[in-house]
């Protein structure tokens, strides 16, 4: 069995417990999708690339995927805590995964990343999963790979720079009175998805 990250256990455990009963259940891709923005975000407040414990690649079908996560998702059904139907969606069991979440906090200081991966699935209380998916999908990393359909490791230092240059406009827009993690979430991920929107309209 591969050895499970930390890290990417937690973050799985985050997600489901944590995210609006509106997500659930969620899909495999989705998963990982709100795992990204949730590095993205913490990112974004400063946090190294190489402190978040694992890393991202882009799929052939477009979309971030860790395989450090996907182990961990993997370990959650294992262990029953997960339930996952017959189209692959995937249900927390309560109070079995509580129980579980509340022993880890214990063990050391994770729950430092639970509000950066909590805003990340609050979005989809603003956005359509769809819609999120289609503005991470225009990020830098991810737009030029999909472009030209290869897949490659994803937050290069490349990658990061444009993100910041990106956040700060955010910061700039929202000054420094909004300390919370979703609302520049939610401003960011606005502007990608109203990008898509003139394009449509022909602006």
């Amino acid at each position: 069995m591969e050895e499970i990250s930390p890290e990417a256990y937690y973050d799985a455990l985050f997600i489901l417990n944590d995210a609006p009963k509106s997500v659930l259940p969620i899909s495999v891709i989705e998963m990982h999708l709100f795992s990204y923005l949730g590095c993205m975000l913490a990112l974004f407040r400063g946090k190294p690339i190489g402190d978040w414990g694992y890393s991202y690649a882009i799929t052939s079908e477009g979309f971030p995927f860790s395989a450090q996560f996907e182990e961990a998702r993997k370990n959650l059904i294992s262990n029953s805590l997960v339930n996952s139907d017959e189209n692959g969606l995937l249900e927390p069991r309560q109070p079995e995964l509580g129980t579980e979440l509340q022993t880890v906090l214990t063990l050391g200081s994770w729950g430092n990343r639970r509000p950066w991966l909590r805003a990340a699935t609050e979005c989809a209380l603003a956005y359509p999963v769809g819609s999120i998916r289609y503005a991470i999908g225009r990020t830098p990393g991810v737009a030029s790979s999909i472009r030209l359909g290869q897949r490659r490791t994803l937050l290069d230092v490349d990658d990061i720079n444009l993100l910041y240059d990106e956040y700060q406009i955010v910061r700039s827009v929202l000054g420094t009175n909004a300390q919370d993690h979703l609302s520049p979430a939610v401003v960011w991920l606005s502007a990608r998805i109203l990008q898509k929107e003139d394009a449509q309209i022909g602006i």
